[in-house]
């Protein structure tokens, strides 16, 4: 019981206090990625098309930025002739210009031409082109955007903005969606963004998506790390107003607008009105939007909040390390026995040689055939394996178990997004030295105390003595090491 409380003690601080489980390492988020990358629901990229204006656009149009109106006044006239579903407008529309009144037409027939409670621009209310706006039956949402979190570049997306008390543009086109259910009762909590990895089937036809060849995608993540390898073409299908305006009636362009939700968005640089994604690296904001809202028609209410720091989540905290420490004093690792002649020496250097030789030569293959993705889960597996039949550590099996069951229960039931899957296991493996170091101090103290003549007295030093002895002796039974002779003889003389 008292390796249990103190191991809990080290675990709850780790977890809790420090945030162990929260702050994601960037190959936990790797690890992660791999597994959304084939569990992730495809219904959000197929209903979600980002229209983007980008810098060349500006050329082929023969303008400068800023935009002139009359230019978004002619991309919304041609978007509307395509009766999209649902529209979000992520410029902002301030100041008066000379053009105003032919936007102001533009908009307020894209909102008769699909239902004015169904196109949303960058509010709030503040100016008069915005008032006229909301004059003809458009809806204002907040564009608030909140910073990374994590070492891996987490993003949250709130519900509402906590400035005016507008909506988020995900949550007000959600809200458009009927088959999604999205009450004010279960669209209050901030959204943790999950990304889908997967480039839209359309993305590729006109953007240059080539991925790195196998050995430079290897060379990227042993140098830079597993983040650094991100896609370059963005999940959420994606159209420019070059497409739109060239009046072809594409069918990709038909298909991509006709009854989608569209979020119309700028890809300038000048504009910095970006985001870095943990999957695609740096992009246009609107494809935060874009993926905020995906998730919330993927998974609907049950889009994973946030918000880890309740009650409940503590609770369920403190209850999984409590089992795991369990675990950890009640399966000891059994150190491997060491060679006893140099043959055996030799015989276990060459069967390592070649198990290694063997293990190598089958990951690459699977990242040949598979991609990095699948290798990067071989690896976990592998070393699973390798744990239970070569070291005979069933503990660290058994955390594992435990660590993949309450990551589905925490993601599927409490609907939080995916916990970091190596935390346990960096609990794990820390707290093996944790353990040793403590076990090699109290050695260390009771054979001084036995060598010493002059020793502290009081109740602090009697209660030491007591922990001290108490915890050696529950080693000792446990099998977790065995006691050097040295301290046994002088903890018994003590």
């Amino acid at each position: 019981m008292l390796q249990v409380a103190f191991l809990w003690l080290v675990g709850y601080t780790f977890f809790v206090f420090h945030g162990l489980s929260f702050h994601l390492t960037p190959w936990s988020q790797a690890f992660i990625n791999a597994i959304v990358k084939y569990t992730y629901d495809r219904r959000g990229q197929d209903d979600a098309t980002v229209l983007l204006f980008r810098e060349e656009n500006l050329r082929h149009l023969g303008v400068q930025y800023p935009v002139p109106w009359a230019v978004h006044a002619q991309i919304l006239e041609a978007l509307a002739s395509y009766h999209p579903r649902a529209v979000f407008i992520d410029f902002a529309f301030i100041e008066a210009r000379d053009d105003v009144d032919q936007l102001i037409s533009a908009l307020c027939g894209l909102g008769g031409a699909i239902g004015e409670s169904r196109v949303f621009f960058v509010g709030p209310a503040a100016s008069t082109v915005q008032k006229r706006l909301e004059g003809c039956g458009l809806q204002p949402v907040s564009p608030e955007l909140e910073d990374p979190k994590g070492v891996s570049g987490i993003l949250t997306y709130a519900s509402r903005s906590a400035a005016d008390g507008l909506n988020t543009a995900a949550f007000a086109l959600a809200a458009t969606n009927p088959a999604l259910e999205l009450d004010e009762q279960h669209r209050v909590e901030p959204l943790e963004i999950i990304w889908g990895k997967g480039v839209a089937p359309l993305n590729r036809k006109w953007m240059k998506c080539e991925e790195p060849s196998l050995r430079e995608g290897i060379g990227i993540m042993l140098t830079e790390g597993p983040l650094a390898l991100k896609m370059r073409c963005p999940y959420t299908r994606t159209i420019t107003v070059g497409h739109l305006l060239n009046f072809s009636r594409d069918r990709d362009v038909d298909d991509a607008l006709r009854c989608r939700t569209v979020l119309y968005g700028a890809g300038f640089q000048a504009a910095g009105d970006q985001v870095e994604s943990p999957v695609y690296g740096r992009l246009p904001a609107v494809y935060l939007h874009a993926m905020a809202y995906d998730n919330l028609v993927t998974f609907g209410q049950g889009y994973k909040r946030a918000e880890r720091h309740g009650r409940a989540a503590r609770i369920f905290d403190a209850v999984l390390l409590l089992i795991a420490c369990v675990i950890l004093v009640g399966c000891p690792r059994r150190d491997a026995r060491a060679a006893e002649t140099f043959a055996e020496l030799k015989r276990k250097m060459v069967e390592a040689l070649v198990a290694l030789t063997v293990a190598g030569l089958t990951l690459f293959a699977i990242v040949w055939l598979a991609g990095l993705d699948v290798g990067l889960l071989a690896i976990f597996v592998a070393y699973v394996v390798y744990r239970w039949r070569v070291t005979g550590d069933r503990g660290f099996v058994l955390v594992v178990g435990l660590t993949l069951a309450t990551t589905l229960f925490y993601y599927y039931v409490m609907n939080v997004g995916p916990r970091n899957i190596l935390a346990f296991l960096v609990f794990f493996e820390v707290v093996r030295h944790v353990q040793k170091h403590v076990r090699e101090a109290a050695e260390r103290y009771v054979e001084l105390r036995s060598r010493e003549r002059r020793v502290p007295q009081g109740v602090m030093w009697r209660l030491t003595d007591t922990l001290v002895s108490q915890y050696l002796e529950s080693v000792s039974a446990n099998g977790r090491g065995e006691v050097t002779h040295e301290a046994q003889a002088a903890r018994t003389a003590g």
